[in-house]
């Protein structure tokens, strides 16, 4: 890792306090306080419809230390490249990471001007994480940014974390090509670690659930697309499933004493190989 590669700090855009930002909500849904009214009141309209909503994106969060840590320890990937990390939060993936192997290199990326501020200044003086201001969308100048190359060797394998994310990407096929982008230029061994909202869309009372949701981000984020769990499998086309393969967050740990709610399914994830 070149140390020296890139400028750690470039400037951030001016924060827009006028417009919720999905990075500030979901911090706010996670008990942080980085947040303006806009956003206080898009989390207020989203709890009328899913008031488990802030439990399900901590189960989120605890999802992320689980694969970090398993990656590491099972894998020996020691690369990380945290896509859309939004704001700090207990724990950082570079903090999981660094409890298992010191010397895990881990970078983010995001382009939402809160985060990049406290992302820049979070990391300013760490020798194994960067931070990288960039659009995900755009695997190929994301892969050319000096900051991710020079902390990252693209020729040894990479994890690519993309966590509640690519429901921002309306159509499935543009979604497929962003996840291909990163992998395929990237080595055999490498993980995508991806987290996504569920709507079956089948008539049941899971899609109604997963529909009001939808529609309440809708209201802020025009281009919000949950999928079908069919859809959210053709994001790992080419890829190696590890167990328990693609299912709802509450699936990855042991049943709960109470019977799960609707929105117990409204997160799918899975961690991948390339073979």
């Amino acid at each position: 890792m070149d140390q020296g590669a890139g400028d750690r700090r470039e400037r951030a855009p001016d924060v827009d306090m006028q417009r919720p930002s999905d990075a500030r909500v979901y911090d706010l849904f996670l008990g942080g306080k980085d947040n303006f009214e806009v956003d206080r009141q898009l989390a207020q309209q989203v709890l009328k419809v899913a008031p488990e909503m802030p439990a399900l994106l901590q189960a989120n969060r605890r999802w992320l230390a689980e694969v970090v840590e398993r990656v590491l320890r099972e894998a020996a990937v020691v690369q990380f490249l945290d896509l859309g990390s939004g704001l700090p939060t207990p724990d950082n993936t570079h903090e999981i990471a660094a409890r298992v192997n010191p010397q895990a290199t881990v970078v983010y990326l995001d382009k939402d001007p809160t985060v990049i501020r406290h992302g820049q200044a979070l990391l300013a003086d760490d020798r194994h994480s960067f931070f990288a201001a960039g659009d995900l969308t755009d695997p190929a100048a994301v892969l050319a940014d000096p900051i991710v190359t020079g902390a990252l060797d693209l020729d040894r394998p990479v994890a690519v974390i993309q966590c509640l994310v690519l429901h921002h990407v309306r159509e499935t096929k543009r979604a497929r090509e962003i996840v291909t982008g990163y992998l395929d230029a990237l080595p055999s061994g490498s993980y995508l670690a991806l987290t996504h909202p569920c709507n079956p869309r089948d008539g049941s009372r899971g899609a109604e659930f997963a529909t009001g949701v939808e529609e309440k981000l809708r209201l802020a984020f025009r281009g919000v697309t949950f999928r079908t769990p069919d859809e959210i499998a053709s994001l790992f086309d080419g890829l190696e499933l590890q167990d328990p393969g693609l299912v709802s967050l509450t699936d990855w740990w042991p049943a709960p004493a109470t019977a799960p709610t609707g929105a117990a399914h409204l997160i799918l994830a899975a961690l991948a190989r390339k073979p």
